[in-house]
């Protein structure tokens, strides 16, 4: 991507190490791309404290989610040493991606990797819900219908299958996959009557 000299002139900003390129919460209205220097995304995860998501270098672009979708900014940018980033707003971005074949096609693989690890990520989410309302709803299911062994309660899986696809709407796959999981983490015990049955302890926890 060439930067030609008014471009350089009008857009490029430098930044000492520990200022703020904006905050969390605030409404972003232009996007960066790092010329030299590294920059810090950190997420506020209490009033005193945050964490470190990434760290951008030299040649990376970020902040354009919040100038495409008009939304605040999701995490607070910080310089870790001095740097010079262009600073681009929408005229700008525009301008480039329809003259500057190169830059909208780095656009287009930036932006698709950002929703594809969104997307992992909400697929992890999705996942550790799911197998969180299975363990519960087999804890539930051993205390109200298990037989207590000083081990803990026994479960019929047949039986917990069944009740979980009427009470819960997961399908006995999803119910087999998660409980040969938990017994593989010896979260769940087989019982000793055999591999029809399980040993529920209503006291451990899932993590």
């Amino acid at each position: 991507m060439k930067i030609t000299k008014n471009i350089y002139q009008k857009y490029v900003k430098t930044f000492e190490p520990g200022e703020v390129l904006f905050n969390e919460g605030e409404q972003g209205d232009v996007m960066f791309i790092i010329i030299q220097g590294e920059v810090e995304i950190r997420k506020q995860t209490s009033s005193k404290t945050s964490r470190t998501l990434i760290t951008f270098h030299e040649g990376d672009i970020f902040g354009e989610m919040a100038l495409v979708e008009k939304k605040p900014r999701s995490a607070t940018a910080i310089a870790v040493t001095p740097c010079r980033t262009l600073v681009m707003n929408e005229a700008l971005l525009d301008n480039m991606i329809e003259n500057n074949p190169d830059f909208a096609k780095k656009m287009i693989r930036i932006l698709s990797e950002r929703i594809r690890k969104a997307n992992l990520i909400i697929q992890n989410i999705v996942s550790t819900n799911r197998q969180n309302q299975i363990y519960n709803g087999l804890k539930t299911y051993a205390q109200k219908k298990g037989i207590s062994t000083f081990k803990g309660h026994r479960v019929k899986l047949s039986e917990f299958h069944d009740w979980a696809r009427s009470r819960l709407g997961i399908s006995e796959k999803e119910t087999k996959h998660t409980v040969a999981d938990l017994l593989k983490r010896r979260i769940l015990a087989p019982s000793a009557v055999g591999k029809e049955e399980i040993i529920v302890n209503l006291n451990r926890q899932l993590y």
